[in-house]
């Protein structure tokens, strides 16, 4: 995959000036979500995504009973697919290392569904409670989440800057889509980290440009957000993605086809997922309603899609990796799998000792082959994949 940057890298260096460092933690990049740990109300560790696309901190329904908070009353919340309804718990302190956020409300919810796709427990979320009280750096080259003082912040060794605008307290930026067959557009876009995506149009600009039929090849599957109710996403490419001078040619996009919630944003393009993101290192600044980009290590590595033709999740109990999905026409369906098989192993090893992440990652090999072992129909039963991008 071919991306073009413009500038000079000797001003990747960052300056010590104008810069107030109150702390900084370490996060897991979790396949293309961010887990940091936080305390709630004096509690032990618990993991959150942190996700500027989360405009009120939400916690899993089950941690919540577990660390004994009283909730105060329901409400609804939007998320990317549409509203959902919860309780509130008001007059809570979320801490990361020495930081205090105080009065903060919290949203539970369910999120065992998020936990089966991610392939991992999720404690909660966090986005604009902490964005809009610090300058937040993330640093995807030391895997580090960095927070600033606001107060007389100046950054001074970014590469590019941009003005932001909070839409549903989800920063947009304007950013440059040329599509296969040429016509270009500029837009604004959600930046949003804790979408798994790259770039995702939104529904109203997607039937409104036809941008399906401008993708070229593509396929189809299911998505959900906060809400149980799940939506058919396509996904294809575009010829070239531009943020400032940053050129992406080829990118892999999704494009919803939401009928409610932020995908569904008549005014925002789409959405600038972490599959972007994570090849930057990127500072948040509310206070001055700017953010800061600068490529990383990550920046020449290749955009990865599908290449078995199989997409899984966890079982409900996340005890067994299944089969939720496989696309007509892929390796997949040559090889007879069926959806709820259960994956066994990979390449020989146990799925008990991969990760989720790890086996998709293996999954999207351009080239090559990948042995699966799997339980179908109460046979177990072995293939071998000879791996081909669906797009």
């Amino acid at each position: 995959m071919k991306k073009i940057v413009t500038l000079v890298f000797t001003a990747l260096a960052f300056s010590a000036f104008s810069q107030k460092l109150i702390t900084e933690t370490e996060f897991e990049l979790f396949g293309d979500h961010i887990f940091v740990s936080v305390s709630v109300d004096d509690s032990e560790p618990v993991d959150f995504i942190f996700d500027t696309g989360d405009g009120l901190a939400v916690i899993d329904l089950d941690v919540a009973k577990k660390l004994d908070l009283k909730t105060d009353h329901q409400s609804s919340k939007t998320s990317a697919q549409g509203s959902i309804s919860g309780a509130l718990i008001e007059h809570n302190k979320i801490e990361i290392n020495d930081v205090k956020l105080d009065e903060i409300e919290l949203y539970t919810t369910d999120l065992s569904h998020l936990e089966r796709t991610i392939g991992r427990n999720i404690d909660g979320i966090i986005g604009y409670d902490l964005l809009k009280n610090y300058v937040v750096r993330v640093d995807y080259s030391d895997m580090t989440l960095k927070l600033f003082d606001q107060d007389g912040y100046q950054n001074e060794g970014f590469v590019e800057g941009f003005k932001f605008k909070l839409v549903n307290y989800i920063p947009t930026i304007e950013a440059s889509v040329t599509l296969n067959n040429g016509e270009s557009y500029t837009e604004n876009f959600f930046i949003n980290t804790g979408a798994g995506t790259t770039l995702d149009f939104n529904s109203p600009f997607a039937s409104k440009h036809d941008v399906v039929d401008k993708t070229g090849e593509h396929y189809s599957y299911p998505v959900s957000g906060l809400g149980d109710e799940e939506t058919m996403h396509y996904e294809g490419r575009v010829k070239e993605f531009s943020i400032g001078t940053f050129k992406i040619e080829e990118l892999p996009i999704g494009i919803s086809q939401a009928k409610h919630g932020i995908q569904h944003n008549k005014k925002v393009a789409g959405i600038i997922g972490n599959g972007v993101l994570k090849h930057f290192n990127i500072t948040y600044d509310y206070a001055a309603d700017k953010l800061y980009m600068a490529p990383n290590e990550n920046f020449e590595k290749p955009y990865v899609v599908n290449s078995s033709g199989i997409n899984l999740q966890f079982s409900k109990d996340m005890k067994k990796i299944l089969i939720h999905r496989v696309f007509e026409e892929s390796p997949g369906e040559e090889a007879g799998i069926e959806v709820d098989a259960e994956l066994l192993s990979v390449n020989g090893t146990a799925v008990a000792d991969l990760t989720l992440p790890e086996i998709r990652k293996t999954l999207e090999a351009t080239e090559g082959s990948v042995k699966l072992t799997y339980k179908q129909n109460g046979e177990v039963l072995e293939a071998t994949l000879e791996l081909k991008p669906l797009i």
